[in-house]
């Protein structure tokens, strides 16, 4: 990253090469269609090539480039939050698509469909990308003791969820 602060732009290609895949499983889970995950890569991309600077080498890469993404996400969030008329808002489907009707196939979509946002990211990062909850705190600008108390919260919250539609494991520790 010095060399690509120093003006050394194709230096980036391979910290790109490596980046690709894991960010663009991370935009997919976060709701982002395949051509608007290429976007977030690209833009995730040039933002970091312009921090470039900013990023401090005495300490790890990912949690800076993770950062870096889950913005340019946020921003993306923002921008595409889609409206609906409250004419035609009886008119949309009630129905999700629920585990029973093949939880091996989606979990993870289940989840982002009920949970709120800021509850669907924490659990993805914990649980999708097995970061714990320090790395998740320095992506987030949370201390790792809020991140351990929301992520108990939203455990919670898919639990209450599955119960709900009765779904829940039912001979299990609680």
């Amino acid at each position: 990253m010095r060399r690509v602060a120093d003006g050394e732009i194709n230096e980036f290609r391979c910290v790109a090469e490596a980046l690709e895949p894991r960010l663009m499983r991370l935009f997919a889970q976060m709701g982002a269609v395949h051509a608007d995950c290429e976007d977030l890569f690209q833009e995730s991309c040039l933002r970091m090539c312009r921090a470039a600077g900013s990023y401090d080498p005495c300490r790890p890469f990912w949690p800076w480039a993770l950062t870096v993404a889950r913005r340019v996400m946020l921003n993306w969030h923002r921008a595409c939050k889609p409206t609906v008329a409250l004419e035609e808002a009886d008119d949309l489907p009630d129905r999700h698509a629920s585990p029973a009707d093949g939880a091996e196939r989606d979990v993870w979509a289940f989840a982002r469909e009920r949970l709120l946002p800021d509850e669907y990211e924490l659990l993805w990062l914990r649980y999708g990308e097995d970061m714990d909850p320090k790395e998740i705190a320095a992506i987030t600008g949370r201390t790792p003791v809020h991140v351990r108390v929301l992520l108990h919260r939203a455990r919670h919250a898919l639990a209450a969820v599955l119960e709900k539609e009765g779904m829940a494991h039912k001979g299990g520790a609680k």
